[in-house]
């Protein structure tokens, strides 16, 4: 078994290997498509030259599922006969509250390949095979419709473990039994039937996006973190304005690792942009000749930092399947307030009760994106001429409806969207494929309005292409 984060203390996981898969997917995509003119046996030659190098780079594992889980076991459901109809925990109950203990109905998506992407909090000195999960996110693809989406998992999620009458946090599971019964778990509590599972190394996240010349991501909130770790468990203070940034690979690992002043959940939303503002990078047409270019060090940099249960081969495949999605058919879904409480157990542990009913509405929205908004009017509200001209051209070509485009009534620093239906998740996609922030959503019920959403463009709004 590789040491995973040897003599590091940081703990995200996840937008590393998310980094790392990308990347090898958007080089070998490259290699394979970049030249029309070249042959297809030197398009072959060169696609097995980088399959090759990914066999070092990904080392393949096979972990079996245990039938129990090893001790230690941190808290025995207490039985319990009639369930209250409304938790409210507090630091001082002493019982543990009702939690049914079945397993979670699958949701069936038969075209749908589920890997679960495993970040370990993993300090000096540990064995990465005891070490707890920081970060569990599902990556989700969908053969049959060509989308995808993601659904990220906070790690306090308090919930019963697979063969056993137990529950802790789910982020334990890896710890207990391994990448296939932290999958197992997953499964177990969400509903959603993992295929695979990659265990990474967040290491080489710096290099990565610094290689592709940075990332562009909006921070909706000033960030003053005088307490974000350093490598010598002391500290090194973060700070960050809101507004439009363009990050190098340090900056982008903080602002996605940052806890101070908000929750998890925050967290776990800012893994999702960061995760996407790479993906719109390393798939841009200005990033492709640097990806060609350092394609070796990218390699090479990934060497030890990913371990998986899937061949190398299949998993090119995948990704490359993967690249050509739309932004906008990429749904992005976090186990939110909506679905989770907070609450401190018997021993003071501070946990995170699931609402095991919005939990499968959230998985059901992971399988089915939400159709687009019928009607759309853009309006500029900056200086800048024909904004939403070429906003309307580019919001047409990804199959969107915009029937109407003008000024706005004065000037605007920041965007806007007026969700006039209340359908919030298609307009998150749409906010999205804008490269808006969803704190710019307004939802604004009017069932006389002639469109469905109005979209105001700020002066925060960098034109796509």
């Amino acid at each position: 078994m590789q040491t995973i984060w040897k003599n590091k203390r940081q703990r995200l996981g996840l937008l590393a290997a998310t980094t790392a898969v990308v990347v090898i997917a958007a080089i070998v995509g490259l290699v394979i498509f970049a030249s029309s003119s070249s042959s297809q046996s030197a398009n072959q030659a060169a696609q097995q030259s980088i399959l090759n190098q990914i066999q070092v780079v990904i080392t393949p594992e096979q972990t079996s599922t245990p039938d129990a889980l090893p001790t230690p076991i941190r808290l025995v459901a207490a039985p319990v006969t009639t369930p209250t109809s409304e938790v409210t925990p507090t630091p001082q109950v002493a019982a543990t509250p009702y939690m049914a203990l079945n397993p979670m109905p699958i949701q069936v998506c038969s075209s749908c390949i589920n890997v679960l992407l495993l970040g370990l909090d993993q300090r000096p000195g540990e064995d990465p095979n005891t070490a707890r999960t920081d970060t569990m996110i599902v990556l989700s693809l969908n053969t049959e419709t060509h989308t995808a989406g993601m659904f990220s998992i906070p790690r306090d999620l308090f919930v019963p473990l697979p063969n056993t009458n137990t529950i802790d946090r789910i982020n334990a599971a890896m710890a207990y039994g391994g990448p296939a019964y932290a999958m197992q778990t997953v499964t177990y509590n969400t509903g959603i039937q993992i295929q695979h599972y990659v265990r990474i190394n967040f290491g080489v996240v710096v290099k990565l996006v610094d290689l592709v010349g940075g990332i562009d991501v909006y921070v909706d909130q000033d960030i003053n973190d005088p307490t974000y770790p350093n490598m010598n468990y002391g500290y090194d203070p973060f700070v960050i304005s809101k507004g439009w940034h363009h990050m190098d690979g340090a900056t982008a690992l903080k602002y996605a690792r940052t806890r101070h002043q908000t929750s998890d959940f925050y967290r776990l939303r800012r893994q999702q942009e960061i995760i996407m503002a790479i993906r719109n990078r390393v798939l841009s047409t200005n990033a492709v000749p640097t990806l060609l270019q350092n394609a070796p060090q990218i390699l090479s940099a990934l060497s030890g930092s990913i371990v998986t249960d899937m061949n190398p081969a299949d998993m090119v495949r995948l990704l490359l399947s993967a690249k050509d999605i739309q932004t906008n058919q990429i749904r992005q879904v976090v186990v939110d307030e909506s679905a989770a409480s907070n609450w401190v157990t018997p021993q003071g542990g501070q946990v995170l009760l699931p609402n095991r009913e919005r939990i499968r509405e959230l998985v059901s929205q992971l399988f089915n994106l939400p159709a687009h908004p019928e009607s759309i009017a853009l309006q500029n509200g900056t200086s800048t001429k024909d904004l939403a001209t070429s906003a309307r051209t580019y919001l047409n070509n990804l199959g969107y409806n915009v029937v109407q485009t003008g000024d706005a009534q004065g000037t605007f620093d920041k965007s806007v969207i007026y969700d006039y239906l209340g359908s919030y998740n298609s307009t998150t996609q749409l906010a999205s494929a804008l490269g808006l922030p969803t704190t710019a959503i307004s939802a604004t019920a009017d069932a006389q309005s002639p469109v469905d959403v109005l979209v105001i463009l700020g002066k925060d709004y960098t034109p796509r292409q």
